[in-house]
């Protein structure tokens, strides 16, 4: 079954694409569907189990995994974007 990635950025479709590529399995990258929301306007689709697609969750990048059935996306999770830490000097006082 198809599985489609939405990420919180184009950090983790790039994160991803490169994980996938060096361990030789299929993908493709394309415009996320409109009817779905994603932060990056990328989403990546994958060929596999849902337990085979959870594997590539990457922590604070990875937002949401979808099952895809026929023209139907069915959410499996979600995940919280990475914190970001405070640009440097910022809350300090002087």
């Amino acid at each position: 079954m198809e599985h489609l990635f939405l990420f919180h950025s184009t950090l983790g479709v790039v994160q991803m694409r490169k994980a996938l590529q060096k361990a030789n399995v299929p993908f493709r990258i394309a415009d996320i569907p409109r009817r779905l929301r994603g932060g990056c306007g990328l989403a990546l689709w994958l060929q596999g189990a849902d337990a085979d697609a959870r594997r590539w969750v990457i922590p604070g990048l990875t937002q949401a995994i979808y099952r895809c059935d026929g023209d139907a996306f069915i959410l499996l999770a979600e995940y919280p974007a990475a914190e970001q830490a405070p640009a440097a000097g910022a809350g300090h006082q002087q």
